[in-house]
């Protein structure tokens, strides 16, 4: 196969110029055809239920009943540190006629305040008498519609920000989700311009040819394009979906990835021009040679990331796919377009360099620590393993967190008004738990069930019932008297949940609201984890068995990839959770790192164990791992301090889960790159010897100098 795409790509000046070509057309017209990623794109952090979980059941027969319950709603805040005063009850009402009117905001029918519904001034009013709030329900509209976004604006403009000492704020739902588009939208440009910067950087470092360094990022531009725009059309159809945290990361995975295989091939490129005076030659040799393991590579990728559709959470479920398109192009592109635009460039490629790569020899930095794990490769396998198992102690410190407006950095309308509302109500007021009941007579059984509730312990109040119009369902709200996304609060839900079912054995109550919301997606997350794990484990371990023909190898890289995993995320959590004092880590940072870091830890791997049969069938065992370890070691080093470096830009975007996920994939990659591939695994399979091909025939029993094909550059 590669031998095959070798031809294609570079048989010829003709047929390298025709690549070229076609991939430069489709990247300037597919995407004047098709609508943008941020036309289709819905803002981070979706929280939502879980189909089929009782959370789920009782939202839709919430809306079903109550149709007042509709819309995602804004809050706008008033506060005046002395307490409200006369003047500040008229600005509550000037700014409810304002969007009540005819000239409301459209979405907006109705505002739910002290003016408005007198009867609810103790929900509304804080008990300090320093706070009130106003609810703005905005309905028909999607909140990742350009339209919702105006209305969230036009209520900021009525509102305004307060006089004298009086302080409004909008925040909420709405205004969140608001937000959180706008401030992705900026920090996406800041996001592609550091990225862009950065990988140009090293990628004049490690080519020292300003060409050689461009064609690797003109080709993850082509691969973006078409990435946007084939994602565009599919999430327009319905088919898959994409948030603003899917986009942020397929930048930086998009030239983190493309640049690393255009490494692997263009290094391995001028390896082989050392034995080939033709280019063309020296290219389809190092396409066939390391084709099949950077192919291997980027399809490990792509599988990682298709196990979410595994997911039982909305939000980790459609995560993948989208993901998984953009990889495909850009391993597309790494081995075709930059192949093909490279021998086009000639010799000017390598100016002014205008050298072959050379051995790096013995005395090399990498050939030092190769023979260093060959002398003592039991002490290298327990000093790595005891720095991992260190690091991986981190994880004791793990707290989940579902609170979503804890996630935003920096100052944003809703979050300062997020701050005033937790400063002046009872935090459980802000996210009340819904109970809905259904029976012959649903408020004296709704009646009923409240009165058990109230017995739960951390259950601060619960409201009268209400009938829906039909008189078939009530409605109880029940307030927490702590922070209703908190583990306490979660593990409460579960408590009230099965004390209203004793409480009406012979009718139906649904638990809803954020808690349970919240409760649910938990069970779900641990669910998916682990089921998203083993596909995972599965799917690679078959690759790296058919790639290596063994399958003791693909346990042991496997093995010191989940290790690597559980160091990340452990020294991770310490340094932000329990050192950095933020509420805690996001299920999501769970799932990214688990996907990414596996994934593209192994192929680190893949390469290395590759290029060792390679070497081991014409040198012997022992000394075919010192001169993989040392051929290899610049190349893959240089690759995982780019891929290191791209998802380190993530620790600048707006939400502290990305900070986090950034900082753990930085501290993965690193570890995998220098501590997992440099000693790790050359001293495990120093120590387990040449069984680590079995069953498949050990290096020495092959015959001296027949190379096998999968090899690394």
């Amino acid at each position: 196969m590669m031998t095959t795409l070798g031809r294609l790509v570079a048989r010829s000046r003709t047929r390298a110029l025709v690549v070229v070509g076609l991939w430069l057309v489709l990247a300037a017209v597919v995407p004047r055809l098709t609508p943008t990623v941020d036309e289709v794109k819905q803002a981070g952090g979706s929280n939502s239920p879980v189909p089929g979980t009782q959370s789920a059941e009782a939202r839709d027969l919430l809306l079903a009943k109550f149709p007042d319950q509709e819309g995602i709603p804004a809050i706008i805040v008033l506060r005046h540190p002395g307490g409200l005063t006369a003047a500040d009850e008229a600005e509550v009402t000037r700014i409810g006629d304002a969007l009540s009117g005819p000239r409301a905001p459209r979405g907006v029918d109705g505002v739910v305040s002290t003016a408005t519904m007198p009867q609810a001034r103790d929900q509304l009013r804080s008990p300090d008498g320093t706070t009130s709030i106003m609810l703005v329900p905005i309905k028909g509209l999607a909140g990742n519609d350009e339209r919702f976004a105006d209305t969230v604006r036009h209520i900021r403009e009525v509102a305004g920000t307060g006089t004298g000492g009086t302080e409004i704020r909008v925040t909420g739902p709405a205004a969140i989700a608001t937000d959180a588009v706008e401030v992705f939208r900026n920090a996406d440009f800041v996001l592609l311009g550091f990225t862009v910067l950065l990988v140009l950087v090293l990628l004049l470092l490690i080519y020292r040819a300003p060409l050689l360094a461009l064609i690797p990022l003109i080709g993850v531009g082509v691969a973006m394009q078409l990435t946007n725009a084939a994602g565009a059309v599919l999430a327009k159809a319905g088919a898959i979906s994409i948030d603003s945290s899917a986009a942020s990361i397929m930048t930086v995975l998009l030239f983190g990835a493309g640049t690393d295989y255009a490494l692997f091939v263009l290094m391995r490129f001028r390896e082989e021009l050392g034995a080939a005076q033709d280019r063309y030659a020296a290219m389809r040799g190092a396409l066939t040679k390391v084709g099949r393991s950077v192919l291997s590579s980027g399809f490990t990728v792509v599988l990682a990331l298709l196990t979410t559709l595994l997911a039982v959470v909305p939000g980790t479920r459609e995560f993948g796919p989208f993901l998984a398109l953009g990889v495909v192009f850009v391993l597309l592109v790494s081995l075709t377009f930059v192949p093909a635009a490279v021998l086009l460039a000639g010799r000017a490629a390598f100016w002014p360099i205008q050298r072959v790569q050379r051995d790096p020899g013995e005395r090399s930095l990498w050939g030092r620590a190769a023979a260093l794990v060959a002398r003592r490769p039991a002490r290298a396998a327990v000093a790595a393993t005891a720095l991992l198992a260190v690091l991986a102690t981190g994880m004791l410190g793990y707290r989940p967190n579902a609170n979503l407006i804890s996630e935003l950095r920096g100052d944003t309308d809703s979050l300062r008004g997020q701050q005033i509302l937790d400063a002046a109500f009872p935090p459980g007021q802000l996210a009340p738990t819904t109970v809905l009941v259904q029976a012959p007579d649903p408020v004296g059984a709704a009646a009923q069930v409240g009165a058990a509730i109230l017995g739960v312990a951390g259950v601060s109040k619960v409201s009268t019932p209400v009938a829906a119009a039909d008189g078939t369902v009530a409605r109880l709200q029940v307030i927490y008297g702590d922070d209703p996304y908190g583990t306490p609060a979660l593990d409460r839900t579960q408590r009230l949940r099965d004390v209203a079912a004793r409480a009406l054995p012979g009718g139906r109550v649904l638990v809803g609201g954020e808690s349970a919301n919240a409760l649910d997606n938990r069970r779900g997350d641990v669910r998916d984890f682990a089921m998203i794990a083993i596909a995972m484990a599965v799917l690679i371990f078959a690759v790296l068995a058919l790639l290596l023909r063994a399958l003791v190898a693909p346990l042991v890289l496997l093995a010191t990839t989940a290790l690597s995993l559980l160091a990340a995320v452990g020294a991770t959590v310490l340094t932000w959770v329990v050192l950095g004092g933020q509420a805690g880590t996001n299920s999501r940072v769970l799932f990214y790192s688990l996907i990414f870091l596996v994934a593209l830890g192994v192929d680190y791997n893949i390469l290395l164990a590759a290029r060792i049969r390679e070497e081991s069938a014409a040198r012997g065992f022992t000394e075919g791992i010192r001169a993989a370890l040392t051929r290899t070691g610049g190349v893959i080093t240089s690759a995982g301090l780019i891929l290191a470096g791209t998802f380190a830009v993530l620790t600048s975007q707006p939400l502290n889960s990305l900070l986090q996920f950034g900082f753990a994939m930085a501290v993965g990659i690193l570890l995998d790159t220098l501590l997992i591939r440099g000693l790790l695994v050359p001293a495990l399979f120093h120590l387990i010897g040449p069984r680590i091909w079995w069953p498949g025939r050990s290096a020495h029993q092959r015959t001296p100098g027949k190379v096998a094909e999968a090899s690394i550059a």
